[in-house]
């Protein structure tokens, strides 16, 4: 009652009518009447135009014990590349404690990370661990320590190295590379095709739908998921090992830009599928999960995007996916790697210039067609 016998008091004294606040203020003159005949809930918002309208404060209009400043904070906070509306003290002093511990802590977190990438990347560069590539056990899993040796990993097509670009994945449409008189622009493609591989109609078909497929990830997920169950070789498990590896090796003679990004990466380096963010069981085995690294790596993302508040989305990418490659003598790498293996195997063949030990009596038993003509691997 208080507030709205000061709001009365101060209408009298200015000598104006409730019709006149109602438009000095922007409100409806039924809400300024209801108001002041104590029939409708004055809100923070409400009183806030009502004093503005009286040339006052709202701690004019208050009680002055309980005015805390609540209602007349206005306006936006940007940390990062978040945006928040701010409507009142209370909201401004929970986004202080929300940002506060990142304000104070990333940057430290930040230093120390790439403080210790530092170290252990001078420790790295000071041992050698020859690869010998008769022991590579395509099946056995691995624990390999990224601060004791020098791995090289690939996850994203955007990924790079010292410079080098390593979209070694068979996903990536960069390297295309023809089989057959055929031209795929992914080894994902080519690979999927061996599970659709009868000489029948259907798997035909199927194999036209890959190798027309925009990406890897699109054959992968729109048209092996689709046809897998029903139709899929059931002796896929058999041989798809040997398969991608006569598919890795068809697109590296089939494409010199791929052969010279294999070329690039040291020959000590353990080269590495990273399926840190892979769900399902074949993640670890074609790939390896690093978490440390993973984690200290979304530290330097978010805190350069806390530092390039203005920066445009496109360009903040560039810089967060920099901030991500600089990091990479952390953390311990745990999974099979078969695809890195492979990769890595098919590296030290070339470098060495050996043919690579394939099974191809055991890919001839399986006959396999490519759009139905029958591989007979003796190329």
């Amino acid at each position: 009652m208080e507030v709205i016998d000061k709001i009365k008091q101060h209408i009298t004294e200015l000598g104006i009518s409730q019709s006149e606040l109602a438009q000095m203020s922007g409100l409806s003159f039924g809400t300024i009447n209801r108001i002041l005949n104590c029939k409708q809930k004055l809100l923070p918002n409400t009183l806030a135009k009502i004093a503005n309208a009286l040339h006052i404060s709202v701690a004019d209009l208050e009680e002055e014990r309980n005015w805390s400043f609540n209602y007349v904070v206005q306006g936006y906070l940007q940390f990062g590349n978040e945006i928040t509306h701010i409507t009142s003290f209370k909201q401004l002093q929970n986004w202080i404690k929300k940002y506060e511990p990142l304000i104070n802590e990333l940057p430290k977190q930040a230093k120390h990370i790439r403080s210790e990438e530092k170290r252990n990347a001078k420790k790295v560069a000071q041992t050698t661990n020859p690869i010998d590539r008769a022991s590579i056990d395509f099946y056995r899993e691995e624990i390999i320590d990224a601060s004791k040796v020098e791995t090289w990993s690939f996850r994203k097509a955007e990924d790079e190295r010292e410079g080098i670009d390593i979209d070694l994945g068979n996903m990536c449409i960069s390297y295309p590379f023809v089989i057959n008189g055929r031209t795929f622009t992914n080894s994902e493609a080519l690979y999927i095709c061996g599970l659709f591989s009868d000489n029948t109609p259907k798997h035909q078909e199927i194999q036209e739908k890959l190798i027309t497929a925009k990406s890897g990830y699109d054959a992968k997920k729109a048209v092996r998921t689709k046809y897998e169950s029903d139709f899929g070789r059931k002796d896929w498990q058999t041989f798809n090992v040997e398969w991608m590896k006569w598919c890795v090796w068809q697109k590296l003679k089939g494409n010199e830009d791929f052969r010279s990004v294999l070329f690039s990466i040291p020959k000590h380096a353990f080269i590495i599928e990273n399926s840190t963010h892979q769900k399902g069981q074949t993640a670890t085995f074609w790939g390896m999960r690093n978490i440390e690294l993973s984690e200290k790596r979304d530290i330097l993302e978010r805190c350069t995007e806390y530092e390039n508040p203005t920066t445009k989305s496109k360009d903040l990418k560039i810089k967060k996916m920099e901030a991500r490659n600089k990091l990479n003598h952390i953390g311990t790498w745990q999974g099979v790697n078969c695809m890195g293996k492979i990769l890595k195997y098919l590296q030290l063949c070339l470098i060495e210039e050996a043919k690579p030990q394939i099974n191809y009596e055991l890919l001839r038993s399986k006959k396999i067609y490519l759009f139905g003509e029958l591989l007979t691997f003796n190329k």
